[in-house]
């Protein structure tokens, strides 16, 4: 019974040791739950093995094709302030000194180069101010302290006096209003508010005051007037007289006028002594010459004048000739290629010229002139064409 046993235990461990090799070598329970063979359990085992280390390389993102850049970039072309160019900076600085005129003044011409970024007004008028107190505002040292810093400074522009009907003192003297030693001083002091500028070399535009309504404070203007003439350009500055621009035919003061379109507007405020917007600017428009001369004056000097007017069409037809010679597409949105212009019309060639040998020397009549026949005769001697039998230029009557 003992020996039973022990074959039937022997026999038992070497079912079990079989069944663990075989569940060991096919993969164990998981082939039977499945409805694949112990093959494809094996091959998809590899392929997931292979997927596994497919993903644990790292990913190599190949570059995408580099296109072929532009020889000349067309954007670099583009004019300072144009679409995609570069904000223009102003330049050329107005100075505008003066009373509330100024101020004024100073608006139309802002008006007056609002299209013109490069050109810049800068306000410095102080109200309530003139050249009588200057112990109320020092025109003469602003003038000075501005001109010799010279920044932001290529014209002045000087409008003052209404304040100015007053006495000046002199020292421990008062001088009465237009008396001739209130005349003398008044002048110098004109020409002293001047003379740094000139000295500088910065053009300076001395505007004459307009009629006033009040017939006390027009008759002083007229006064005034004469002085800034005499005195600015004694000094080097320009006299602009703007009085019949706001005046009537008669010289008198009149609100309305003429704008600078033509259009009748008003043009002075209703104090009768300042200005409108329209006014403001019809102001400015006695400016703009000098202003744009000087401008044009200050102008860098240099090649970039002679480049032609569309150079970003120009830049935009060598990318495509370069592109073209080196077989390369033209990329999606590039602008194409201007097609040539016809011309307008062709060659001109002059009808009353002389004929020319061909070294170029004038053709004598002699060599010129050969007899072609009737149509020579008629053409170069002017002779007349005989008529044929009916047509209009016979007139021969028919024989009878």
């Amino acid at each position: 019974m003992a020996s039973m046993l022990k074959h039937s235990s022997f026999s038992g461990a070497w079912k079990i040791i079989a069944v663990a090799l075989f569940l060991y070598a096919t993969g164990g329970p998981s082939v039977f739950a499945g409805s694949q063979s112990p093959l494809d359990f094996i091959l998809q085992q590899g392929r997931e093995q292979a997927d596994q280390a497919q993903k644990s390389k790292p990913v190599q993102v190949r570059p995408a094709h580099k296109p072929v850049r532009d020889f000349v970039p067309s954007e670099a072309t583009r004019a300072p302030g144009s679409i995609g160019g570069a904000p223009i900076e102003p330049t050329f600085f107005i100075n505008v000194l003066g009373d509330s005129l100024a101020v004024y003044a100073a608006d139309g011409l802002t008006q007056a180069f609002v299209d013109k970024p490069e050109i810049s007004v800068v306000n410095r008028a102080h109200e309530s101010s003139g050249l009588v107190r200057d112990d109320f505002y020092d025109w003469f040292k602003l003038a000075h302290d501005v001109a010799a810093a010279k920044d932001k400074l290529d014209f002045v522009v000087i409008i003052l006096g209404i304040n100015d009907t007053q006495p000046l003192k002199d020292g421990d003297n008062t001088l009465d209003l237009q008396s001739d030693k209130w005349r003398e001083l008044y002048g110098q002091r004109i020409e002293r508010l001047v003379a740094p500028f000139k000295l500088a070399h910065v053009p300076v535009a001395w505007v004459g005051l307009p009629p006033m309504r009040s017939d006390q404070l027009n008759a002083q203007v007229i006064k005034f007037n004469e002085l800034y003439k005499e005195h600015a350009e004694k000094a080097g500055a320009h006299y602009i007289d703007i009085w019949d621009a706001f005046a009537d035919e008669g010289g008198a003061y009149d609100a309305y006028g003429p704008d600078i379109n033509g259009q009748n507007a008003k043009l002075r405020a209703a104090d009768g002594i300042h200005f409108t917007k329209a006014g403001a600017r019809k102001l400015a428009q006695f400016l703009e010459a000098d202003i744009k001369r000087a401008f044009d004056a200050a102008k860098p000097q240099n090649d970039i004048a002679n480049l032609p007017p569309d150079i970003e069409q120009a830049a935009i037809d060598i990318n495509a000739q370069i592109r073209r010679e080196m077989g390369v597409p033209a990329p999606a949105g590039a602008p194409a290629a201007a097609e040539p212009d016809k011309p307008l019309a062709g060659p001109i060639l002059p009808l009353t010229a002389r004929p020319l040998s061909p070294g170029g020397a004038l053709v004598t009549r002699q060599t010129a002139l050969r007899d072609s026949g009737a149509l020579e005769r008629a053409l170069a001697q002017g002779s007349p064409i005989e008529p044929k039998s009916g047509r209009a230029d016979n007139f021969a009557w028919p024989p009878l």
